[in-house]
């Protein structure tokens, strides 16, 4: 019984000064971890910069199952936020943004907050990719830092792990792809909701990925039922500016009247015959599958309809899933599959040069 009492004994002590210890430590901490990866430096950069992406690397996040993410308006450039529950409640919102240089964020994490500071720069052969976070813990967070070597030790574990899991998921996410000719389709009439916008080909996947959730926050702030899933109505491609006009949509079910001065409108999409090509997996892959259509087309000699609009519809999108390569995107192009009742127009087997010219859609037809 005596020994069992010292055991006792020294133990309480060894807990009561452990408490003592961590009680006194500084709670706040500076970590600064880097790494290579193999990736052009916009990829990284637009992989980190849309906040949907974080499910699928970040360590703090990844190793909590059970985390229900909410996004609003924007997850990815300026005013981005992000919303988390589950055995942790938090959020993360965009504090700064340089283009493919430096992002700024700041959570708070049931009532923790930590900035982190993320930049990015041109190595050869790929990207130094720099993450520093300065935070503060808790006293139960004290303690399990303590087990774990330390505040900065456990948080700069946390960090390395959150690196390490960033360069896996743009390796396997962004490299992992399929493309399909799934056959002609007969795509039906139409009645949709649009945005137009207008940007340079080289920023047109980026574009994509920040427009088309815009509109879909849209349709949930306003109680819109949509009638399918969106797609992206291709006006027409400049080859020679670069520059790409496009509308996002979402189908509605029947016509809906627009306030004027609205940057959204009605429109509605004729029927078309059109072959279907379908992509699985991230957007920057999409010239891929317009490529091996229009392949397609000319290896049966076809008649492409020039003067129909070129649509994509994402089928599986990040509403559904933060796994890019995960995605399902199909590609239709209109086409007359027999050229006797009109001239066939061969293309070149370049995504650039699919120039639809299509009649300006009015905003408020009627159906």
């Amino acid at each position: 019984m005596k020994i069992l009492r010292y055991l006792f004994f020294i133990a309480l002590l060894f807990l009561l000064g452990t408490t003592v210890f961590v009680a006194t430590q500084k709670p706040s901490y500076s970590v600064n971890k880097s790494l290579y990866i193999k990736n052009k430096r916009s990829v990284v950069f637009d992989y980190v910069n849309d906040l949907r992406n974080w499910e699928t690397f970040a360590a703090w996040i990844v190793e909590h199952q059970g985390t229900q993410f909410k996004y609003p308006e924007s997850s990815s450039g300026k005013n981005a936020h992000a919303e988390w529950s589950g055995s942790q409640e938090g959020n993360l919102k965009t504090l700064q943004y340089k283009d493919a240089e430096l992002l700024r964020y700041v959570s708070d994490e049931n009532g923790q907050l930590t900035h982190y500071t993320w930049q990015f720069k041109d190595t050869l052969g790929g990207t130094k990719v720099q993450l520093t976070a300065k935070g503060s813990l808790d006293f139960n967070s004290k303690i399990k830092a303590f087990f774990q070597g330390g505040v900065q030790s456990s948080m700069g574990n946390l960090y390395e792990r959150t690196l390490v899991g960033l360069e896996k998921s743009i390796s396997r996410e962004l490299k992992t792809f399929q493309v399909k000719v799934m056959g002609l389709v007969n795509q039906p009439r139409t009645f949709y909701l649009k945005q137009f916008v207008r940007c340079k080909e080289k920023n047109l996947t980026r574009s994509i990925k920040t427009t088309l959730p815009k509109m879909q926050w849209f349709f949930k702030k306003n109680a819109i039922q949509a009638a399918g899933k969106p797609f992206i109505i291709y006006h027409k491609w400049d080859k020679d500016t670069r520059v790409v006009d496009y509308s996002v949509c979402i189908p509605v079910k029947d016509t809906i009247a627009i306030e004027e001065g609205s940057d959204i409108a009605f429109g509605v999409l004729p029927p078309f015959k059109a072959l279907r090509v379908q992509l699985k997996g991230d957007y920057s892959h999409l010239q891929k599958a317009w490529n091996k259509g229009i392949q397609y087309i000319n290896t049966k000699k076809w008649a492409r309809l020039t003067h129909l609009n070129v649509i994509e519809i994402y089928r599986k999108n990040g509403e559904d899933t933060p796994h890019p390569s995960q995605w399902i995107t199909e590609v239709y192009l209109p086409v007359q599959p027999t050229a006797t009742r009109q001239p066939r127009t061969i293309l070149k087997d370049t995504i650039s040069a699919v120039t639809p010219n299509v009649p300006t859609v009015n905003s408020n037809p009627s159906p």
